[in-house]
């Protein structure tokens, strides 16, 4: 496979011969202190059936997710009291392992190599991207539904990965890698 070149790469280099040296120490320092930032992680299971999120309907001046508060209401019994009042509010990383329903008209082999995640759904099951929505939008606080959530904002999410699965035990899992706390020194260089 071709990798593409990195563009980024030759920009910032460009960008760097145009500064000044003190500008440059600064910035040398702010990388060294991003780069020693830990980070954090956290991993756990929600026990349902996993669903593809439904588009936005309209109703009078309102706007809703079908299904959205059941899943939220879910993760709120089920997830949050496990998590110990975990709250992410700087980047994070997510990684979201899909395990949907094995066809009961499988046969054993079939489900053999699905519970191998050899055969994997990728036909009429749902589309990775609404299945994350399903479990980002059960992750965020709301207010409305007195909802309390672990992630402040998904703007927050820099990398977000998705695989689906068949199981006969269906379930989300979930990795969240998130940033430990940014020094303000960072904050005020980046304008944070």
């Amino acid at each position: 496979m071709r990798t593409l070149p990195d563009k980024n790469s030759s920009n910032a280099d460009e960008l760097l011969m145009l500064m000044p040296d003190k500008v440059k120490g600064a910035l040398a320092v702010c990388i060294e202190t991003i780069n020693n930032i830990r980070w954090k992680s956290v991993e756990f299971i929600i026990p349902d059936i996993p669903e593809p999120s439904h588009r936005p309907r309209l109703c009078g001046h309102r706007v809703y997710v079908p299904g959205a508060a059941k899943h939220q209401r879910f993760f709120q019994k089920k997830v949050l009291p496990k998590l110990n009042g975990l709250y992410i509010d700087t980047p994070c990383k997510i990684t979201i392992d899909v395990y949907c329903q094995t066809p009961k008209s499988y046969t054993k082999t079939q489900k053999v190599l699905a519970e191998m995640k050899i055969l994997r759904p990728w036909f009429n099951i749902g589309d990775v991207d609404n299945f994350a929505k399903t479990v980002m939008d059960s992750m965020m606080p709301n207010e409305k539904r007195h909802n309390v959530g672990i992630l402040e904002d998904d703007s927050l999410v820099i990398g977000l990965n998705i695989n689906k699965y068949y199981s006969m035990d269906p379930r989300y899992e979930v990795r969240i890698e998130y940033m430990g706390k940014i020094p303000d020194s960072v904050k005020g260089f980046l304008r944070l």
